[in-house]
């Protein structure tokens, strides 16, 4: 089980060093540094942000576009005596009418350009921050990458004076060197909470610091990790930085930690909501007992809690399944589930909680859209050697959890929008799952495990009641993958861009992220859609529209939809096989089929024969025309259904 561990570990100490030289580097060249030094290997963080922000804003619709971009040339120019809360307040308004088609949440657009305005007022020089605003308005970005000659140092240094103690206190504590180059290959795994904590998230959990620090043996490994890597670190150094870089972002001023997240954001490191300042499991299984492949109960004192209902031993060579005695609840483990093993025995277990510790999960779950049915289990994988215990908690297959809904009213409560949820201390992370009205049972796949619970959401939108996707949207928003451009509003009617509907696919096929390199240049990882984009090419889903070119920000043609939705129903594993007769037979229907593009004959012809996509009418397909949002997830939940 080393190597398991080992692995596991690796990735996650590496990624808080890594976090730290990430967020070093950007602080100082924002504006709070003591003396003000500007340097290429700076901007090289600052960058991303500049140019996802321009580019977002310049992609707006230009009956959008325009007034706000006269707001912004004010502000920045002096000729307005706005403040910038109202200037957010002012284009917040203005992006609320309308549905930003390159964004789903107009509110993230919003604080976008606001905080590159902010940047171009108070730093970048006046000829920098005009070329960059023509470009905006031009709606073609073509360089708004900042050097060093671009910035305003006398400007900068005002700002400084304010946070120079905040920076030095940062510099005294963070480490940097040749890690901040492996950045590109770990931040799409880390977490920032409110309160600017490091988080690392991998299969599914969320682990922090204390994970690893309340283990002798796991800090001693982590030690022995640092002194491979060549550099004079330990885990204690870390632990310590990542304390100050928390106390030192805690007091900034509210703009500058938005700044802060902003710039986080555009190199992908997503926001955490953590209960309780801990980022691991709860059911009696302490931090250290749930890294990567587990750790020695006698050393993490793990203690499994409820009434055992289903286990059984796990041969690595076969298929195990594990079933509860009244069928409630029943796994599929596959035959390699882990990818290797030190001779130790294994067994799966399943655990029921009792009434009143899973109404007391309940309590704290439950919201107004979301509410706990049925037992809550705790789902247990152990490795057993010599007398010691290894809880391993994520895997390189996952396990196919089939749960009998027998008990829960199905007539109050729509069964296809009841899905698993992990229970992660306070919080419900959707978990998967599909509805078998046959077997009245949901199946879902797990990569990991942890404490779980059926769970019913039931969400809606406001500008969706009278619509003709409505149950689409609805039913698709319960399973987590329809996502609104604001908390009550869906936009059905708005465009969809290639890289959004990817995103819709990767939350569909539920999947963990699979970020190996890509021919792609116009996909960075800093992009929002970074994740989605090289996991869909590295399994299959997309194609460019040239050797190098994805056009993530591009609004999806049908025929490029119906490719992509083929793809995904080939991953599903459904047979999506068609004769070149059918190709003629099926577009034949159509008096559009000469507008089909040569390469999508075939995938469009295979899209009508299996009713994942049909004719815009009876007679046409209308290969080339955009997506509207509702068309995309009317196709997304076909593709759900045929899963």
């Amino acid at each position: 089980m080393k190597e398991l561990k080992r692995f596991s570990l690796s990735k996650i100490i590496l990624a808080f060093v890594l976090s730290l030289t990430l967020i070093f580097p950007y602080l100082n060249v924002t504006a709070l540094a003591d003396s003000v030094t500007i340097s290429d290997t700076q901007l090289d963080i600052v960058n991303p942000f500049i140019e996802q922000a321009a580019t977002t804003f310049a992609n707006l619709d230009p009956s959008i576009k325009d007034p706000i971009i006269e707001k912004v040339r004010n502000f920045v120019n002096g000729s307005t005596s706005n403040t910038t809360k109202q200037l957010l307040d002012e284009i917040a308004t203005t992006l609320s009418t309308i549905a930003n088609k390159n964004e789903i949440n107009y509110n993230v657009t919003a604080d976008n350009i606001v905080l590159l305005a902010q940047a171009m007022k108070t730093f970048i020089t006046s000829d920098k921050r005009q070329s960059i605003l023509n470009q905006i308005e031009s709606g073609t970005i073509t360089d708004v990458t900042l050097k060093p000659e671009d910035i305003n140092k006398d400007a900068l240094s005002t700002f400084n004076d304010a946070h120079n103690n905040v920076i030095n206190f940062l510099i005294d504590n963070v480490q940097t060197g040749s890690l901040l180059n492996l950045i590109q290959k770990h931040h799409n795994n880390l977490r920032i909470d409110d309160n600017f904590n490091v988080y690392y998230a991998s299969g599914g959990t969320v682990y922090s610091l204390d994970d690893i620090s309340k283990n002798q043996a796991l800090v001693d490994l982590a030690n022995e990790l640092l002194k491979d890597m060549g550099k004079n670190l330990t885990l204690d150094d870390i632990v310590t930085a990542a304390d100050s870089f928390s106390s030192a972002a805690q007091k900034l001023s509210p703009d500058n930690q938005n700044l802060l997240r902003a710039v986080l954001n555009a190199y992908g490191i997503q926001n955490y909501t953590s209960s309780n300042g801990s980022g691991t499991n709860s059911g009696g299984t302490s931090g250290g007992g749930t890294i990567g492949s587990g750790s020695s109960s006698s050393e993490t004192e793990v203690t499994e809690v409820g009434t055992p209902v289903a286990s059984s031993n796990v041969d690595l060579t076969k298929e195990t399944t594990v079933t509860s005695s009244d069928n409630a609840i029943s796994l599929d483990i596959p035959a390699g589930v882990i990818s290797n093993n030190d001779g130790s025995t294994l067994k799966v277990s399943v655990n029921v909680l009792d009434d009143t510790q899973a109404k007391a999960i309940a309590d704290k779950v439950n919201t107004a859209s979301l509410t706990l049915l049925g037992k809550v289990y705790e789902f247990y994988f152990k490795a057993t050697k010599d007398g010691k215990d290894t809880y391993i908690t994520t895997f390189a297959k996952p396990i196919t959890v089939k749960l009998s809904l027998n008990g829960i009213d199905t007539t109050k409560y729509d069964p296809r929008k009841i899905s698993l949820f992990k229970i992660d201390n306070d919080t419900a992370i959707y978990k998967g799952g599909k509805y078998d009205k046959t077997t009245n049972t949901i199946t879902t796949k797990l990569y990991g495990f942890s404490t779980y619970a059926l769970m019913y959401y039931n969400k809606t939108f406001k500008d969706i009641s009278n619509h003709w996707a409505k149950d689409d949207i609805e039913y698709m928003a319960s399973k987590h993958i329809a996502d609104g451009i604001t908390s009550d509003t869906f936009n059905p009617d708005g465009n969809v861009t290639r890289a959004q509907f990817v995103a819709f696919l990767i939350r569909l096929l539920n999947i963990p992220y699979q970020t190996k390199a890509t021919p792609f240049t116009d996909v960075k990882s800093s992009d929002w859609y970074y994740n989605d984009v090289t996991t869909a090419y590295n399994i299959g889903l997309v194609k460019g529209v040239a050797t190098d070119k994805f056009a993530p920000n591009d609004n999806i043609t049908r025929e490029q939809m119906a490719a992509m939705a083929i793809n995904a129903s080939k991953y599903m594993g459904k047979d999506t096989a068609i004769s070149q007769d059918e190709v003629t037979k099926f577009l034949a229907q159509y008096k559009d089929a000469k507008d089909v593009s040569g390469w999508a004959k075939e995938v469009v012809a295979a899209s009508v024969k299996y009713n994942i996509m049909n004719g815009m009418t009876k007679v046409t397909y209308s290969p080339l025309s955009t997506s509207t949002r509702a068309q995309a997830i009317a196709v997304i939940s076909r593709l759900f259904d045929m899963q």
